[in-house]
């Protein structure tokens, strides 16, 4: 007999307070992104200010990894999306952004995803009401009234070490299976092995096949694993014993 069963979605969710603004960062699935995105406007991404995150941190010691980011992520918002870019890319995160100031509240999508070995933030300002003549694919200077440039990288700043304050945190309760991922636009290859977080590039083609075949040898897959009982409890929202 067919049935409908009305359930209570879960949904993760992070909250975060800098210099008198509040961020409520909701986890959405790809259909509520695609919708929302299609009802928003896209932000001008401020690549010299990538450059400047990204080279102040590179060559450190105790760099943090796309392998530690991705945990991290997943540990905070769930798994990937599936809508990436798998040449240049490996995760997604789309999430909803809320902005709570002094002067009001305002709604954002934020799309937490690598590219060619850097996390990127895309960000698109949600039209709550319907407006006439706005083209939706054409990128826009930050409205600074709300969500001026420079807060716009304050927080990006800001929650890049949010995540990395987060993995040094918790990283060590998180029990990891070996995996790898793979980024081909830039022959570099992630993930856990050996008790340890690693990130490679490698400067020939055939090094980088050769040592992804030599990862899959050793039985070490491309995903990383999702509790059976997860899986479950989405589908049926209800806790299997164990």
């Amino acid at each position: 007999m067919k049935q409908i069963v009305k359930q209570i979605k879960e949904r993760s969710k992070v909250e975060l307070q800098s210099k008198d603004i509040k961020y409520q960062l909701w986890r959405l699935d790809d259909s509520e992104f695609g919708k929302l995105r299609k009802k928003s406007l896209p932000i001008k991404d401020d690549y010299m200010f990538y450059i400047h995150l990204y080279l102040s941190k590179k060559g450190s010691k105790d760099q943090f990894n796309l392998a530690q980011s991705l945990v991290t992520l997943t540990y905070l918002f769930g798994k990937s999306s599936d809508w990436i870019d798998d040449w240049k890319g490996s995760f997604s995160f789309p999430v909803l952004l809320v902005l709570e100031k002094a002067q009001g509240k305002f709604f954002y999508l934020v799309d937490i995803y690598d590219n060619r070995g850097s996390i990127n933030f895309s960000l698109y300002r949600i039209l709550e009401a319907e407006v006439e003549g706005y083209d939706n694919k054409i990128l826009r200077e930050p409205f600074e009234l709300e969500f001026s440039r420079q807060e716009i990288n304050y927080f990006i700043s800001y929650f890049y070490g949010y995540i990395e304050g987060c993995f040094q945190s918790i990283g060590f309760l998180m029990p990891s299976e070996q995996f790898f991922k793979k980024i081909d636009s830039n022959h570099i290859l992630y993930g856990y092995k050996d008790d340890q977080y690693f990130e490679e590039e490698y400067q020939s083609q055939e090094a980088y096949q050769a040592t992804i075949k030599n990862l899959e040898s050793m039985g070490i897959g491309s995903m990383i694993s999702q509790n059976i009982n997860d899986i479950l409890q989405s589908i049926t929202n209800e806790v299997v014993e164990k």
